[in-house]
């Protein structure tokens, strides 16, 4: 993804914004929503619909779509590692890796993170 619109005129990215009604927040924090979602991709080597479609296998006998616990657990521990090399802490490691997780949860692979206790 070379740019923050780039990113934005995805078809899962644009599910993110309409299902979490992202569209309403001021541009600054779109901005850093799509920033923050841009470095884990390029840290993960992902395209967004690529990262989502990831997290889905096809039975064999049937071509039913399900989403795999192994790979969205996988996804998880990418974002955990992605928090800890950018060396964000806190909340600030807890609201980043939440945005990265609520991506992810809006196209329908279910990744559950921590909770700011502070």
């Amino acid at each position: 993804m070379s740019t923050v619109d780039d990113l934005g005129s995805t078809v899962t990215v644009k599910r993110w914004f309409a299902s979490a009604r992202l569209e309403s927040e001021p541009p600054e924090r779109r901005a850093q929503l799509l920033s923050t979602l841009g470095d884990f991709l390029a840290h993960v080597g992902k395209e967004p619909d690529e990262l989502v479609e990831f997290c889905f296998l096809r039975k064999r006998d049937t071509g039913e779509r399900f989403c795999s616990v192994k790979r969205r657990g996988e996804v998880n521990d990418w974002i955990i590692a992605y928090v800890t090399a950018r060396g964000w802490t806190g909340k600030e490691a807890v609201v980043n890796g939440n945005t990265i997780r609520s991506f992810m949860n809006h196209n329908g692979a279910m990744i559950q993170g921590g909770a700011w206790r502070g």
